[in-house]
């Protein structure tokens, strides 16, 4: 079923081919800005101290669930290079490397760890749907430190929590 085309003062503004919407480059930058000013109002909620998250992990996986909602809106009006950009950065955002706790039994331990694999998983989910993405993700920062997360504590047992 084919959704009706939307119109503004006689102008196309998004249309749809019963799978994705595709929107216009004016409605694509809107929709950033709205990003922006979420991203911008999770800042000042947690600078004046009226946002849940009081600790760095915390904070850094609130602003990644941001941008990860982001790309998923961007996923689902077809900007999928767009959208796994925003999904590989949210991945990358989510993890500062000195604050890995290597532990006396050669555990490792990062709280957003976890949420770190789940959004590199999504990727790939992804890379499913859009082969054509594969290079892209590949060749990305995120999965650079995937993989060297991997090799590296290969023999340990991992923990982290899920945001």
């Amino acid at each position: 079923m084919r959704r009706k085309r939307l119109k503004s003062n006689g102008t196309l503004m998004a249309w749809s081919n019963g799978e994705e919407t595709h929107l216009r480059r004016e409605q694509t930058r809107e929709l950033k800005a709205d990003f922006v000013r979420q991203q911008q109002q999770y800042r000042r909620r947690v600078a004046e101290g009226y946002e849940w998250a009081s600790d760095r992990p915390e904070v850094m996986r609130g602003e990644s669930m941001l941008r990860e909602e982001y790309s998923d809106r961007l996923w689902g009006v077809g900007l999928h290079v767009e959208s796994m950009l925003e999904l590989m950065l949210a991945a990358v955002q989510l993890i500062d490397w000195d604050e890995i706790v290597l532990g006396p039994e050669i555990n490792y331990h990062h709280r957003n760890l976890s949420r770190f694999r789940y959004l590199v998983s999504r990727c790939w989910e992804r890379v499913r749907e859009d082969p054509t993405l594969e290079p892209l993700l590949a060749n990305s920062t995120a999965y650079d430190w995937f993989l060297e997360m991997e090799q590296k504590y290969a023999g340990c047992k991992g923990t982290g929590c899920i945001g």
